[in-house]
């Protein structure tokens, strides 16, 4: 759901019609990233979209990235934060990649930004351009200390606890846990 459309009514209506999780896609905490990927929405009506589904009982996803053209440790780290702030139930973060027929990738190319060329490796969770402003060894930090500050927290754990209901969501929490607790730690 787009932010600058959520309001109340909407978060009534769709708790009403059994909604049960919204997902947000934030992209990042600061205003500079925005502008460059041309994400025209505003950081205080985010929260406040947020703040309004949790009211009413729906569960809030938000999807930030890395790795925009131009970003930086600095920009990055307002990402973190803003997320922190926000507090979503879940948060998604992701790593920009540059798939063959993007203008980025045709950037990244032409640049000779790339650091491989192997398919595998391009996909969400891994770095393969080496910006100008950050390097792909310092996204792929700053991906993991995202993941690990904003789950490694004891509120996301009681959150998470209070949640199982069965022996499925007992065995995922689990599965999330250990991952966090020794992928990004």
């Amino acid at each position: 759901a787009r932010t600058d459309c959520f309001s109340e009514e909407m978060a009534v209506a769709l708790k009403k019609a059994g909604c049960h999780q919204v997902m947000f896609g934030v992209e990042s905490g600061s205003q500079e990233m925005l502008k460059i990927i041309r994400k025209d929405i505003d950081l205080d009506k985010t929260v406040e979209a947020v703040t309004l589904a949790k009211k009413v009982g729906i569960e809030v996803r938000c999807a930030f990235t890395f790795g925009t053209p131009g970003e930086t440790k600095e920009t990055i780290q307002e990402t973190i934060d803003y997320a922190m702030k926000m507090d979503p139930d879940l948060a998604i973060f992701n790593i920009t990649t540059p798939y063959p027929g993007t203008q980025m990738y045709a950037w990244a190319k032409k640049n000779d930004l790339l650091t491989t060329h192997d398919w595998w490796d391009y996909e969400l969770g891994n770095a393969v351009v080496d910006l100008p402003t950050i390097s792909a060894e310092e996204l792929r930090k700053a991906y993991e200390k995202a993941y690990s500050t904003f789950y490694d927290r004891p509120i996301v754990y009681w959150r998470r606890l209070k949640m199982i209901n069965s022996f499925r969501k007992f065995r995922d929490s689990m599965d999330a846990f250990l991952n966090i607790k020794f992928k990004f730690t």
